[in-house]
């Protein structure tokens, strides 16, 4: 899937939430004014506020996929731009631009998770994380 599209994927999806909340703000409205019964709106009420929650939790799925795209095509430009230059680096060096990408390292039993620092954009000024493990 490219860029484009699931960030048009996102638009989508954030547009056909805000109708089910629409959705809802009437069917509560009707059963307010006494259009329909207490089972009928709660029954409706309760599928409406499930198809809300299964939108929200796409919406973060893609959100998450995206930022992990951007990242993974950063690193792959940083390796690119510095990884002729690593080879040929003593020790010292080596060791000053590791601790420069990399954030912080967390040793478990199981799992060793390296934590690298990476700006969000190029006019950005926060650094996000990209976790490996």
């Amino acid at each position: 899937m490219a860029v484009g599209t699931s960030l048009e994927n996102v638009e989508t999806l954030k547009v056909q939430r805000l109708k089910l909340q629409h959705a809802l703000e009437r069917l509560i409205d009707s059963f307010t004014a006494g259009l329909i019964e207490k089972d009928q709106f709660t029954s409706r009420m309760a599928r409406t506020k499930s198809r809300i929650a299964n939108f929200d939790t796409k919406t973060k799925d893609t959100d998450r996929l995206e930022h992990l795209r951007l990242a993974a095509k950063r690193l792959r430009e940083l390796a690119a731009a510095v990884g002729p230059h690593l080879a040929n680096s003593d020790w010292h060096r080596r060791r000053d631009i590791i601790r420069s990408l990399v954030q912080r390292i967390e040793i478990g039993r199981e799992v060793i998770k390296i934590v690298f620092r990476v700006m969000q954009d190029a006019r950005g000024s926060e650094p996000e994380s990209i976790v490996v493990t």
